[in-house]
């Protein structure tokens, strides 16, 4: 059996995207590997030959030989032609993945500059969107707090006209009916009686203003309520105003930096074919590397029967060997006690030598 028969591949891998030679440079054993019988002991094959190779005759020990030798000649055949095959799919992988690379080197300065402009357009939406949420948590803050300043109004009203009824008038009313009583007094001549009833009147009045300011509520307070309600109203619409504003700013950037990307699919999608090919070129490599590693399997294991079959013969020839040894020590010793003389081959066999013809005899029978 050739040299080339004897080796066995060991499966490689090829790392990251760079196409690797190495399934080509993987028929070289390796030390590592197991010896062949720790590798066969448990061949159902190998098992199969030793329960039945004590009993095979000599013709069918030298056809089973002669067949595995002729399938390991097959194999060999067939391991050149995939080695052929398997060099073809390298060299398209290396072809298509180098058109790859070209392409992605020509583009990668127009990439690397869409990548920055995308990045920036991603940068100001973010900024727009973390100004609307801030916004947006300002405006609601300024919702609770209008809902608080109208009630604050509706409770300073209801309190307002409480007062109405329980004084009869309200502060505005008494205050001017006040100033005009006094100035009546002051400018208008009028008789002792009258005048005593407007003394009377006023003092009633500031009585009831008295008993209003106790109570806390003029319209003065009512309408600070209300300007504090449409002040916070107005910084809550303006604050809505900018929220979108904002959105449409946020979106427009959002288009923007879509668009970029969709131009960097476009200049990745002309290298993605060849990726493609060179994906499946080197995959049908892989696939024509696995074949070769178990056909150089299937020749290992039929070497190994065929040596099983040599020993099995060398055995054999070796107890014939001894048994006809045996007799012509026997025969031998007959003669010489007869007094023949010897011939030269049967001292050096009464030494202890093996007998030549004994030999060539049962070399016949390899």
């Amino acid at each position: 059996m050739s040299e080339e028969e004897n080796t066995t591949p060991k499966q490689t891998e090829e790392s990251g995207t760079n196409i690797s030679t190495a399934n080509e440079q993987a028929d070289v054993p390796s030390t590592e590997e197991p010896t062949p019988e720790e590798k066969f002991s448990e061949n159902p094959e190998v098992i199969s030959l030793q329960k039945k190779l004590a009993t095979m005759s000599k013709t069918e020990l030298k056809d089973t030989t002669i067949t595995l030798r002729e399938e390991i000649s097959d194999t060999a055949s067939t391991i050149k032609q995939l080695k052929n095959k398997r060099a073809e799919h390298n060299s398209q992988a290396r072809h298509y993945r180098q058109m790859r690379n070209n392409i992605t080197d020509k583009r990668f300065g127009s990439i690397q500059e869409l990548r920055e402009e995308a990045a920036h357009e991603k940068e100001l939406r973010d900024h727009c969107n973390e100004q609307i949420q801030k916004l947006k948590d300002r405006r609601d803050e300024l919702n609770k707090l209008i809902r608080e300043a109208w009630g604050v109004v509706k409770e300073l009203r209801e309190d307002y006209y409480d007062l109405k009824d329980e004084v009869g008038m309200v502060p505005e009313e008494i205050t001017q009916e006040i100033r005009d009583l006094e100035w009546k007094q002051q400018t208008t001549p009028i008789p002792p009686e009258e005048d005593a009833e407007l003394t009377k009147r006023i003092a009633e009045l500031y009585e009831k203003a008295y008993a209003a300011h106790s109570l806390g509520v003029s319209s003065d307070q009512i309408e600070d309520s209300v300007e504090k309600a449409k002040r916070l109203s107005q910084e809550h619409d303006e604050v809505h105003e900018k929220v979108l504003a904002l959105a449409e700013e946020s979106q427009e950037h959002h288009k923007r930096m879509i668009a970029l990307y969709e131009k960097l699919d476009e200049l990745h999608s002309g290298g993605s074919d060849l990726h493609e090919k060179y994906l499946e070129a080197r995959q049908a490599a892989d696939a024509v590397h696995q074949r070769i590693v178990d056909l150089y399997e299937r020749i290992q294991l039929n070497q190994f029967i065929i040596d099983l079959l040599d020993d099995e013969k060398a055995r054999r020839r070796f107890e014939k060997i001894k048994e006809l040894k045996k007799e012509k020590i026997s025969k031998t010793k007959e003669k010489q006690s007869s007094g023949k003389k010897l011939t030269l081959n049967e001292l050096r066999l009464l030494m202890g030598e093996t007998d030549e013809e004994m030999e060539e005899e049962t070399g016949q029978d390899k």
